[in-house]
């Protein structure tokens, strides 16, 4: 059976997408045997940053191992075209990078392909015929993909794009983080909006958890809602993601939370785990 295809995903920035998707993506490799590529769809590429080390990257990127792979075969000259050629894509591994593997399973390991800047030139581009190359050249990667691994997880940019709806027809279940802020609900709304866009077939099935809770608040009014609302009410994870340090944002390399040398890191990995299990059960993987 292919296997899923998650992407995380709210139009409200700063709610955690990249620090859900690699480390609720870890305790999913680890704790369920399962082979997992991340892909990091969003041009300022922060999932490339946490995970990789500069010279990591860099190296990646000058041997063309990178998102763009995905979308069309090695770029043109012109920044602002797209390259049609008739060329099927490589297998995404082809482009990827392992980062762990199961000592006793190596073939259970979880790999990344890098963002690049370079995403942004399709906001650019108008001509309908050479974007639906470069959407059909991914939506062929990902099936390729959807047999190499277990779960394929896709960390999108927090807009309205063309890099969005190219995720959104391919997954088969989106993961949307949400903070206990208005904002972020609203980043949530349009989210279901787009689901529900005419232009996403199939629809993907929705899930949602609610990231950066004070572990010793009362349940705020926001996630009340969230919690009572006819539409998210049984979308959403009965596990949350607690508010920790160990998962501050940082703009250079951390890796996964549960590899950090701090304090705290136990509990946060405990419910890092418990939502990964709920959330493989909810896509009924």
């Amino acid at each position: 059976m292919a296997a899923p295809v998650l992407a995380i995903l709210n139009l409200k920035g700063g709610v955690g997408k990249t620090t859900i998707a690699s480390n609720v993506s870890y305790e999913i490799f680890q704790n369920k045997a399962k082979r997992v590529l991340l892909l990091d769809m969003d041009p300022q590429y922060n999932l490339s940053q946490q995970l990789l080390t500069k010279s990591q990257y860099d190296g990646m990127q000058n041997a063309n191992k990178n998102i763009l792979r995905l979308f069309e075969p090695a770029p043109v000259s012109d920044f602002f075209d797209v390259n049609t050629s008739s060329n099927i894509p490589l297998p995404p591994s082809a482009s990827s990078t392992m980062l762990y593997y199961l000592i006793n399973q190596s073939d259970k390991a979880i790999s990344v392909v890098p963002g690049t800047f370079e995403l942004t030139k399709y906001s650019f581009i108008n001509d309908n015929d050479k974007l639906n190359h470069a959407k059909a050249y991914f939506k062929h990667a990902i099936s390729l993909a959807r047999n190499e691994y277990d779960l394929v997880v896709l960390d999108m940019n927090p807009s309205s794009s063309f890099l969005t709806f190219c995720g959104l027809t391919v997954a088969t279940d989106v993961l949307a983080p949400v903070r206990p802020d208005k904002f972020s609900v609203q980043g949530l709304d349009l989210v279901k909006r787009l689901i529900d866009h005419p232009l996403v077939q199939p629809k993907p099935n929705l899930h949602i958890v609610m990231n950066g809770i004070k572990r010793t608040a009362a349940l705020t009014s926001t996630e009340k809602d969230i919690r009572q609302a006819a539409f998210f009410k049984d979308r959403i994870l009965v596990n949350r993601v607690y508010m920790s340090a160990v998962l501050t944002a940082r703009d250079d390399h951390t890796g996964f939370a549960k590899h950090r040398k701090v304090s705290g890191k136990t509990q946060i990995s405990e419910d890092l785990k418990a939502v990964a299990y709920e959330l493989w059960t909810r896509m009924g993987a």
